[in-house]
């Protein structure tokens, strides 16, 4: 169980920085455009962003699944024998 929880805590922390680099980089990328492009490309990101956060909501309750069947044996029940 450490197992698991040490892993899901490298994979935070490296989904946390590799997010954090992508704003800092889209921070640059808005600063320079001009007003009207960088209001555009701000609702590009947002849609990104909400994509993201939706695919990381469905990851989670994956492994959260996947943990439980394997907790109560349900991988054991439907593999053939």
């Amino acid at each position: 169980m450490s197992t698991l929880i040490a892993l899901c805590a490298v994979l935070l922390v490296g989904a946390r920085a590799r997010d954090n680099l992508r704003l800092r980089q889209q921070e640059v990328v808005l600063a320079r455009l001009p007003e009207a492009e960088a209001v555009a490309y701000y609702d590009v990101l947002r849609r990104r962003v909400r994509n993201a956060r939706l695919l990381r909501a469905v990851a989670l309750m994956s492994m959260v699944l996947l943990v439980y069947a394997w907790r109560h044996g349900l991988g054991y029940l439907l593999t053939p024998k």
